[in-house]
């Protein structure tokens, strides 16, 4: 009876502990929710749906960068009256926010509404982002320019040039600044610097060929007007055209007549070059029309180029609208591969 007793507890403690294992085996299967055929439909149901909810947050589109994205093309097609009532209306849907601010100085600065404009773009110096503060200098140094306060621009722009000294916008605006102050020299540098940072912005390129036409590189000028006039591949357009050929000519009697101002009354001398002499500036009737200079993203057009160093002994030609980058921001952005439109006086 005793050896009976003792198999019968020895099976008891064997058993229990192996009926709790498989219960607890079982509620840990059962709180895993079904498994099999179905429970793999489940899941893969789930993933399919996560997947689609993914793709429609990456292609969902923002009303707010959309609206912007819009005012920054009617700027680029020079509507700036159109874009200023947008600007308000964004403002008035959205609040307010740098990137609209700066489009509303844009705006007024090339509706006539020079000292709103500057009241923007000063409001604007605080920002903590260097990228807007150095388009505000850009600004206000395209403002002075157009009103010929040269030595204002120049500052402005240097500034602008300092905080971002590869933007090849800012660069040539500085070296279309000085140019219009009679100093060419001073030109020199920034305008060698954008060419060669962007040699696919038709209005860098030119701004170029003003500068070596006014220091009187006429041999290097026809070289590059050639080669600007020339499609770069075939059904693709040339970076200048007739009608931006048309004012260069007229930039470069602004820029000459500030020359002599600058130097009482005589040209400097120029730079020897041997073969420029002799060259055409380009072929025959060609030179009839020429390339425009550019300043920035908008028309610096300048009053008749009244010189820093003094009153202007008369009225001189009107400085043309300079050519536009597509900049936002860019701003903003370059005329790369187009060709380049007229210009407006």
């Amino acid at each position: 009876m005793y050896r009976d007793f003792r198999n019968t507890r020895y099976r008891y403690t064997l058993t229990a502990p192996l009926l709790a294992l498989t219960a607890a085996l079982l509620t840990g299967c059962s709180s895993k929710g079904p498994q099999g055929y179905g429970a793999a439909e489940q899941s893969t149901a789930a993933q399919a749906q996560q997947q689609m909810e993914k793709a429609a947050q990456l292609t969902q589109i923002d009303p707010q960068q959309t609206y912007l994205n819009l005012i920054r093309q009617m700027q680029q097609a020079n509507q700036w009256y159109a874009s200023l009532a947008h600007t308000q209306a964004f403002e008035r849907q959205y609040g307010s926010q740098p990137q609209i601010r700066l489009m509303r100085a844009d705006a007024l600065r090339n509706t006539g509404q020079g000292p709103l404009a500057e009241q923007g773009y000063q409001a604007l110096l605080a920002d903590p982002d260097s990228s807007t503060v150095a388009r505000a200098r850009r600004g206000l140094g395209l403002l002075y320019a157009s009103q010929a306060q040269y030595p204002n621009a120049i500052a402005q722009l240097e500034m602008a040039r300092q905080i971002n000294p590869i933007d090849a916008d800012v660069l040539s605006d500085l070296a279309y600044a000085h140019m219009l102050d009679g100093q060419t020299e001073a030109a020199h540098l920034p305008v060698l610097q954008a060419a060669q940072l962007a040699p696919g912005n038709a209005r860098v390129q030119l701004n170029l060929a003003l500068y070596l036409m006014a220091s009187d590189q006429k041999a290097q000028a026809s070289q590059l007007l050639q080669r600007l006039s020339q499609p770069a591949a075939k059904n693709v357009p040339a970076l200048i055209d007739a009608n931006s050929m048309q004012t260069l000519q007229a930039q470069l009697q602004t820029v000459q007549t500030a020359m002599r101002r600058r130097n009482g009354g005589e040209l400097p001398a120029p730079a020897p070059a041997p073969a420029a002499a002799a060259a055409p500036l380009v072929d025959g009737a060609a030179l009839a029309a020429s390339p425009r200079p550019a300043v920035a993203t908008e028309p610096i057009a300048a009053p008749a180029a009244t010189p820093s160093a003094g009153p202007a002994a008369g009225p001189g030609p009107a400085v043309p609208t300079a050519l536009r980058s597509t900049a936002a921001g860019n701003d903003s952005p370059h005329i790369t591969n187009t060709p380049a439109g007229p210009i407006a006086p």
